[in-house]
């Protein structure tokens, strides 16, 4: 039987994480045996008698700073780390084909808080990424989004194969016909499968036009 695909998520909220893991693709493709989580609390590696996991940047400034060591033994307790990511809103864009290339291999997340992670833990890992071009509190939810669309790429996990293509951007409609004067484009009616085709293409480049 083909090994478990190992991913691993380094966080001072694991709750967070594995209340997402419990659910949707991510917990069908564990069910599968496809898919191995693996959440790594960080806090477990501080040797301060109060779990603590930051503090104050050098040259001042707001906020606290999560401390290298700390952070950097738990990535190092990983057995099998494949391939070490970094969330940062700094990092390289992730997008589908990062996706795809990602998609099969053992990852490894670290999600920071605070401030951020100390940068020297950079030197630690294989990639820094990020989901956008906005700040959240922490990198616990970017690094969900990640897992998820790399998790539903690989074969075995959706029931519908055809469901990978729910990302093209096109519009989607179904029952009623009609909806407060609002109307399903006769198109999709019409059971020409070619012109279905055509109209769902030109819809998602017009989306992706107006981005």
């Amino acid at each position: 039987m083909k090994r478990a695909i190992g991913i691993n998520f380094l966080t001072i909220f694991p709750a967070q994480i594995r209340s997402y893991l419990d659910v949707g693709i991510l917990n069908r493709a564990e069910k599968k045996e496809i898919v191995k989580y693996n959440v790594v609390d960080i806090r477990d590696f501080s040797e301060d008698k109060h779990r603590k996991v930051d503090d104050i940047p050098y040259g001042g400034g707001p906020g606290m700073v999560m401390m290298a060591p700390v952070v950097v033994k738990a990535l190092e307790s990983v057995k099998e780390p494949g391939i070490r990511i970094l969330m940062s809103p700094s990092g390289e864009k992730f997008d589908q084909s990062v996706a795809e290339e990602l998609s099969g291999n053992d990852i490894t997340l670290i999600s920071g808080r605070y401030t951020g992670i100390d940068h020297r833990v950079t030197n630690f890992v294989d990639r820094v990424m990020s989901v956008g071009d906005f700040i959240v509190s922490g990198g616990e939810l970017p690094s969900l989004m990640l897992a998820e669309a790399v998790v539903r790429l690989i074969p075995g996990v959706l029931g519908d194969e055809g469901s990978l293509g729910e990302d093209r951007g096109y519009p989607v409609y179904t029952r009623p016909r009609q909806f407060r004067n609002l109307e399903v484009p006769r198109v999709l009616l019409s059971g020409d499968h070619k012109k279905i085709e055509e109209f769902r293409d030109q819809e998602a480049k017009n989306d992706r036009d107006d981005r």
